[in-house]
């Protein structure tokens, strides 16, 4: 009896100790295919912000929201396709803008107080060269507008968009 107990503790430790070199090399493949790996090349989702004097690099990504344009600092902004819905960081501005539309009325919205109101147009575009310009005017952007520049390959590749009650631009460039 007691050699069958010592046998059956000898199997258990002998099965926990094998099981965990097991574990441990799958554990040691990864982090050996984690350090062959290459990095990611990030430069082709990578976009120049502006706001007023500060500029800053930014990596777009794919949300269910919209693309949203991002960085290690804090800069988030948010499009839609056509229209900037958020505009945080910014360096030391600290912008914390949310923009929505309700009809034609576009509200800019800072801690859920409505700081401005404009009532914008249908986007129009005027092809030029190897580029397509879509312009938006708004109510009260004297002798500016809201624009989004298509390339041949149909990229978007720049951004330009009021996002505050002063009127900042806020300019997205494609890099690379």
């Amino acid at each position: 009896m007691k050699i069958c107990r010592k046998l059956n503790l000898i199997f258990v430790f002998v099965s926990i100790f094998l099981s965990g070199c097991i574990l441990q090399s799958r554990q040691l493949t990864y982090l050996t295919e984690l350090i062959n790996d290459p990095p990611m090349d990030l430069s082709e989702n990578s976009w120049s912000v502006s706001y007023s004097d500060y500029e800053s690099v930014v990596y777009a990504v794919s949300t269910s929201a919209g693309i949203l344009f991002s960085n290690k600092a804090g800069d988030q902004v948010l499009f839609d396709g056509w229209v900037v819905r958020e505009a945080k960081g910014m360096g030391r501005y600290q912008l914390n803008m949310e923009i929505n539309d309700v009809g034609n009325a576009r509200n800019f919205k800072r801690e859920n107080r409505i700081v401005l109101q404009q009532s914008c147009g249908r986007w129009e575009n005027k092809k030029k060269l190897r580029v397509v310009l879509f312009s938006q005017y708004c109510d009260q952007m004297v002798g500016d507008s809201n624009n989004i520049l298509v390339n041949e390959a149909n990229d978007i590749i720049l951004i330009r968009q009021i996002v505050d009650e002063k009127y900042t631009v806020l300019t997205l460039t494609k890099l690379k």
